[in-house]
This record gives C-alpha cells, sequence and structure tokens, in this order.
C-alpha cells in the first residue's frame, strides 16, 4: 500500500511543501498538507471508505492519491488557496 508522496514547490518566493498521506484500511482517508516554513496553510481530506470492498481499490487509492496531490499543486501555483 502506498503512505504518499512529497514534494517542494517554490511560489511567491517562498518554499512550500505539500504532503499526501493515505491512512491505510483501518482511516481509509487521503490527506494533502500544504507547508510554509513549518505551519500548515492549506488541507484537504478525502475518504474512500466507499471502495474498501473493490478488487483492485489498491490500484484505485493510488490513483486518487496522485490526483489529489497534482490537482492541490496545481491549486497553491494557481493562486487558489488564498496564499
Amino acid at each position: 500500500m502506498l503512505t504518499g508522496f512529497n514534494n517542494n514547490i517554490v511560489y511567491k518566493n517562498d518554499v512550500y511543501h505539500v504532503q499526501t498521506e493515505n491512512g491505510g484500511v483501518k482511516n481509509p482517508v487521503i490527506s494533502t498538507l500544504v507547508y510554509r516554513k513549518g505551519a500548515i496553510v492549506a488541507s484537504k481530506k478525502m475518504s474512500y471508505a466507499d471502495i474498501l470492498h473493490e478488487e483492485k481499490f489498491e490500484e484505485t487509492v493510488r490513483q486518487l492519491m496522485e490526483n489529489q496531490h497534482r490537482n492541490m499543486i496545481k491549486a497553491l501555483l494557481g493562486g487558489e488557496l488564498g496564499i
């Protein structure tokens, strides 16, 4: 099971750390946090409890994680996070 992704992104002369984590089957939540200087400046959570019994749910979770991570980076660089 994939545990997460991490990227450092430069935006408006600051470095932002974008971290996406998987809570696992006991806590089926994908969480993405955006940090600036150690403080959380944006976050997004999504449950995947509804797909736990699908045959290839791990593959689906990976895609959901990648999409959420990528979309948070796009939102950051697009000025959509109010930062």
